[in-house]
C-alpha cells in the first residue's frame, strides 16, 4: 500500500537516482548525435526598418531613432501605420524584385522561395521598428537575400504608400547566426526529459505495488491497532542453524 507524500517521493528518488542519471546521459548523447549528424542547420540574417508617417519624413535617421525628439501626434499616427507597413513588406512584388537582384550574384531562387524564407514583424506594439528575418540553410545566402531586401524594401514601401516614410535602421553586418539546432539547449532538455521519464516510471511502478511492506506501512494506511508481527519462519530457522 502506498500513501504518497514528500517522504515517499524522496524515497523513490533515492532508489532510482542512478537510473535517472544513466538515462539522462543516454538521452543527452542521442541529442548530441542528432544535432551534430542528423539535423540540417539553418541560419538567420536580420535587418530592420523604421516606418513613419509623412510628417516625420524630414527627420534624419538619427533623430528618428530618438523617440523623445519626435512629436507625440506623429508617433501615434506612425504606430497606426506599422501593421500596414508589415503587410506591404509581405507583398509578392517585393520578392520578385529581390529574386531578380540576387540572381545577379548567382543565387537562383524564385520569388515564392524567397518569400517562404522571410519573416516580417513589428518589433512590438509600441515600436516603429519593423524586423525582417531571412532563414536559409546557407549563411551566405541569408546575408545576400537580407541585404537585397534592405536595399529594395524602403523604396518599395514608399512606392505603395507615397505619403509614408521608411528608413533603414539596421543591416545584416555581413553575418548570419545559426538558429537551429540549438545544441546546448537541446542536449540539456533531452537529459532533463530522460531523468523525468525514469522518475515518472518509478512513481507508476510504486503506485501499482499494493503490497504492505511492514508495520509502518500498515499503520500509515489503516487505523487498526497492531497486536504483533508474524515472523518469517524460514528466516528464523536459518538463523537458528547458524
Amino acid at each position: 500500500m502506498n500513501e504518497f507524500n514528500m517522504t515517499t517521493l524522496l524515497g523513490i528518488l533515492r532508489k532510482c537516482i542512478w537510473y535517472m542519471v544513466t538515462v539522462a546521459v543516454i538521452f543527452a548523447v542521442i541529442a548530441y548525435c542528432f544535432c551534430s549528424f542528423v539535423a540540417v542547420p539553418t541560419y538567420q540574417s536580420k535587418i530592420s526598418f523604421i516606418g513613419t508617417n509623412g510628417g516625420m519624413s524630414d527627420l534624419s535617421e538619427e533623430e528618428m531613432a530618438v523617440i523623445s525628439k519626435i512629436n507625440s501626434a506623429d508617433i501615434a499616427a506612425s504606430l497606426v501605420l506599422i501593421p500596414t507597413f508589415v503587410d506591404v513588406f509581405k507583398e509578392a512584388d517585393l520578392y520578385e524584385q529581390v529574386a531578380e537582384s540576387v540572381k545577379k550574384v548567382g543565387l537562383d531562387y524564385s520569388a515564392t522561395q524567397i518569400k517562404s524564407m522571410v519573416s516580417v514583424s513589428a518589433r512590438s506594439e509600441d515600436s516603429l521598428y519593423i524586423d525582417i528575418t531571412v532563414t536559409t540553410t546557407n549563411p551566405k545566402h541569408s546575408v545576400i537575400i537580407a541585404e537585397a531586401i534592405y536595399g529594395l524594401g524602403g523604396d518599395f514601401v514608399i512606392s505603395k504608400m507615397p505619403r509614408a516614410y521608411v528608413a533603414t535602421m539596421g543591416n545584416t553586418g555581413g553575418t548570419a547566426t545559426q538558429n537551429y539546432p540549438n545544441a546546448p539547449i537541446t542536449i540539456i532538455l533531452a537529459a532533463f526529459l530522460g531523468a523525468v521519464f525514469v522518475f515518472v516510471i518509478a512513481i507508476i511502478i510504486n503506485m501499482m505495488d499494493k503490497t504492505i511492506k511492514g508495520e509502518k506501512d500498515f499503520s500509515a494506511n489503516y487505523d487498526i491497532p497492531i497486536l504483533g508481527n508474524i515472523p518469517n519462519f524460514k528466516t528464523a530457522a536459518r538463523e537458528e542453524k547458524k
